[in-house]
């Protein structure tokens, strides 16, 4: 087990976004060749130059799910080192950082994972020195960027939550831990914890079986809003969530609380630039890659900004569900995959891709 014991730092969390034109590039979760690609197609050489002296910005994700995570943070972090990339901190690098294995970071932990490459293929797994390397890598990641013309976060920018993340002078696993033990201790947390496990106890085996569906847990819904909604890292690296209307399989369990569209709410002129969630070129790929869960996307151009209520375009997200490649390979494919790397240019706000689009779905 790799500690927890991180030397703190002087840093903060909320950093200046550099200056210039740039290439925000979406959630690469592993898939080197994608990056590589991509590099390319944006006009980058292999030391992360370019004739116009562009700099990349990555949206965070780095990790997970597919081939190669240590070559893609290995690369990232060498580009921030030479001053020729900023990234931020998304939520896949958070859980590297608490030590928590979740959804396709087998990679990075000790233990027999062949039943992981049944799902996830062949993995390239992390030695340990190049797990410290990592780890001492993403401590310094910031948990947003901003300059007067565009915020860049992984999941959402709430003000509130970053003017709390501003306020914080260290890393970002210990204010994600100074956040969560101060939520943790109020009188609401106690409360809706304990009326969560006992929900959970009388229901287990209906929420452990994919069908049929069970019945709504509103006390373990309350629960996991409030533990989501509490932690303003949390929120900026996995978004707001609120409690579902009804419940749904995702990822292997059922949930009872959904991500929200959180830009509706989202006043500032500053426009933000995010990834996280899967966006799809082709909206039917959705039903057959995705998590399970609801398409925020449903009703918007594949390329087109995010509007709020007030209906002005003020966010986009860059993450074209490249993460979701490993599910491609076991249908078969190899090439054109309809999950794709993906980077804006700003100030230009043109998308590019890894490579064109493959044919439409239709299933």
């Amino acid at each position: 087990m790799i500690t927890n014991n991180v030397a703190s730092r002087e840093q903060r969390l909320i950093q200046p976004l550099v200056e210039g034109p740039l290439d925000i590039v979406g959630d690469v979760h592993g898939e080197i060749d994608a990056l590589r690609a991509l590099f390319g197609k944006l006009g980058y050489d292999e030391a992360g130059s370019h004739p116009d002296a562009r700099r990349l910005v990555f949206v965070g994700d780095l990790c997970d799910r597919g081939p190669d995570s240590p070559a893609v943070i290995e690369l990232v972090k060498g580009l921030v080192e030479r001053g020729r990339a900023q990234c931020v901190v998304g939520n896949h690098e958070l859980n590297l950082l608490r030590n928590e294995q979740k959804h396709g970071n087998h990679w990075y932990f000790e233990g027999d994972h062949s039943h992981h490459e049944a799902t996830f293929g062949p993995t390239k797994r992390v030695t340990a020195e190049e797990a410290i390397a990592i780890r001492a890598f993403l401590c310094t990641l910031p948990v947003a960027l901003e300059r007067t013309d565009l915020r860049v976060v992984h999941a959402a920018w709430r003000t509130a939550d970053v003017e709390a993340c501003r306020a914080c002078h260290g890393t970002v696993l210990a204010a994600y831990d100074d956040f969560d033990r101060q939520a943790q201790e109020t009188e609401q947390a106690k409360r809706l914890a304990v009326a969560g496990r006992a929900e959970r106890h009388a229901y287990d085996k209906a929420i452990k079986a994919e069908t049929p569906a069970p019945p709504f847990l509103h006390n373990v819904a309350a629960h996991e809003e409030y533990y989501q909604m509490s932690n303003p890292i949390r929120v900026l690296t996995s978004g707001v969530e609120r409690i579902a209307k009804s419940p749904f399989y995702a990822a292997g369990k059922w949930r009872f609380v959904e991500r929200v569209r959180w830009w509706t709410d989202y006043q500032d002129a500053t426009p933000v630039v995010f990834g996280h969630y899967w966006r799809w070129w082709d909206r039917s790929s959705h039903a057959i890659y995705s998590k399970g869960e609801p398409n925020l996307f449903d009703e918007e151009q594949p390329c087109g900004w995010h509007r709020n209520a007030e209906g002005r375009a003020v966010a986009f997200c860059i993450d074209y569900s490249a993460g979701a490649r490993f599910k491609e390979r076991k249908h078969g494919r190899t090439a054109k995959f309809h999950g794709r790397l993906a980077a804006l240019r700003w100030p230009e706000q043109e998308v590019v891709f890894d490579h064109d689009p493959p044919e439409c779905v239709h299933q």
